[in-house]
């Protein structure tokens, strides 16, 4: 065989495979010499049959088999020969092929870029630490209390009141006419709750038992639901009760009805879980940071194979709500990965396809520097936990991984970029930092995004 490099560019690399027709026809009587030892045809002793008869017969399946393997080989020789690490699975296009002929075809396939040395010890992360305070008890212990909250029925009567439980008769009408979803009866309403669209709860207050009134309304425009979104509607509603809200009282007696030996075990459970969710919050915003600065700092190309595949990943979950309301409209038309996207929209794909593409070759390459892998124990231990998030049915999710070992090996890859990330903050210089719990949650990537566009106006 022939293997030629073409001049390309960045990370494309392409060779043109010329296999002889000699060659080709030397390895199918080779073959068909094999397969005679063993075959049966009747008239013919094993072993003695002649190797034009079995031309005859499987000359087109062993011809088909061979240049299959000839085509296999050639690739593969001619990635070890450069010692490429291809990125994506090599694609193969058969130039020209006529039986008695050599074989050309293009073999197409793009490699690994080069990364550059990163000094992880250069790296400087700020960890943000939110301590849990009296008050942050005090807030989570009031919600808990309000989840939990009884109603009674007015001992006097009066006017409803924000915080008030109205049991209601509702019906929607659009255009006057009745739409889906817009009506209920009995319904029991808590003031204030803001379950129903802006406007409904608010224009409920200040009426008594048996009053009638017809509420006019507006939908919100990014509303769920495309047939209402936006959309002018009445409602007429009828109060036929009102409820008033039983005041509970914080103490042991409070604990033991949610379980708690005592009043400060719930607080220290109560302290726990928002430690637990502190800690977690602050990790993710210390990955975020070490993620962003990983992606301004680090240049190199891109291989456009794996953008591709990740565009359309992205586009698909983008999509992905889309094609559900059209569903839920009785609509039978599924939206394409990239299809009735905006520029903006597609744009937005592709920035995002870049950056996880990047990102991912960055982690992975300084994990395989520094010998970080996951074992298989690892792997079982992430298969039990994904078990326990479905009670009752364990059983069945394990089966499912034990037979599917490549949904197992999926979850390697989280695995693996955790293992990375802890050893990247080993390595790098991460100061930590007190801040409040309004701090530590605030969405720094909605802030900068909400500077930058008012920057661009001005």
């Amino acid at each position: 065989m022939k293997i030629t490099k073409k001049n390309t560019k960045g990370l494309k690399r392409q060779f043109n495979i010329v296999i002889p027709a000699k060659e080709i026809e030397d390895k199918i009587n080779e073959k068909l010499t094999e397969i005679a030892l063993t075959a049966r045809i009747p008239g013919f002793r094993p072993g003695k049959i002649p190797t034009s008869i079995l031309k005859a017969r499987i000359g087109k399946e062993v011809r088909g088999e061979i240049l299959q393997s000839s085509i296999d080989e050639a690739s593969k020789k001619a990635i070890q020969d450069e010692n490429l690490k291809p990125v994506t699975k090599p694609s193969i296009d058969i130039d020209k092929y006529d039986e008695g002929k050599d074989l050309k075809a293009l073999l197409s396939l793009e490699v690994m870029p080069v990364i550059k040395h990163i000094d992880l010890s250069k790296i400087k992360l700020n960890k943000y630490i939110a301590k849990v305070s009296d008050k942050d008890i005090n807030e989570s212990l009031d919600r808990i209390a309000k989840q939990n909250q009884q109603t009674q029925p007015l001992k006097k009567e009066r006017k409803s009141k924000l915080g008030d439980t109205l049991i209601i008769d509702f019906e929607g009408k659009m255009n006057n006419v009745p739409f889906e979803g817009g009506a209920g009866k009995g319904h029991h309403l808590a003031l204030g709750s803001n379950s129903f669209i802006p406007g409904f709860e608010k224009g409920l207050v200040g009426l008594k038992v048996k009053d009638e009134k017809k509420l006019n309304l507006s939908f919100p425009k990014d509303y769920g639901m495309e047939k209402l979104a936006g959309k002018k509607v009445t409602f007429d509603v009828k109060v036929n009760e009102i409820r008033e809200p039983i005041p509970v009282k914080i103490d042991e007696a409070f604990a033991k009805n949610l379980g708690m030996p005592s009043l400060k075990d719930l607080k220290k459970a109560i302290s726990d879980q928002i430690s637990s969710e502190n800690n977690n919050i602050s990790r993710s915003k210390l990955k975020q940071q070490l993620l962003d600065l990983l992606d301004s700092k680090y240049k190199f190309d891109l291989p456009e194979g794996m953008i591709e595949q990740e565009y359309l990943s992205v586009c698909h979950t983008l999509n992905k709500d889309k094609n559900q309301l059209n569903q839920n409209q009785k609509d039978d038309k599924i939206i394409e990965p990239d299809g009735k996207m905006t520029k903006e929209e597609k744009s937005d794909a592709k920035s995002i396809a870049s950056r996880r593409v990047k990102l991912g070759l960055l982690m992975g390459d300084i994990g395989n520097n520094n010998n970080i892998d996951v074992s298989e124990e690892e792997i079982n231990q992430a298969v039990m936990m994904e078990a326990q998030k479905y009670p009752g049915q364990e059983k069945q999710v394990l089966d499912y991984y034990k037979k599917n070992k490549e949904a197992s090996q999926n979850l390697a890859g989280p695995l693996f970029e955790e293992k990375v990330f802890d050893f990247i903050c080993e390595m790098a210089e991460v100061k930590e930092k007190t801040v409040s719990v309004n701090d530590l949650y605030k969405d720094e990537q909605f802030n900068k995004k909400k500077t930058s566009k008012k920057t661009k106006s001005k």
